[in-house]
């Protein structure tokens, strides 16, 4: 029963952070080659950097 215990105390799972990350990243670039394939990262990215051009511009107009 003590080798039982001792086994199951020291089993810390079979997934790491680093094969989280790993896989997490391999997620994020299949994700980003569908996108680039079908052609919608262009809209994207240009949808994205026109609201951060406004945050941008809305920020230095407030400043008096």
């Amino acid at each position: 029963m003590n080798k039982l215990k001792a086994v199951v105390g020291n089993e810390r799972g079979e997934f790491g952070i680093k094969q989280i990350a790993i896989t997490v990243a391999v997620i994020i670039i299949i994700g980003v080659l569908v996108s680039v394939i079908t052609g919608s990262l262009g809209d994207w990215v240009d949808a994205i950097w026109k609201k951060f051009l406004g945050l941008i511009d809305s920020s230095i107009k407030a400043k008096p």
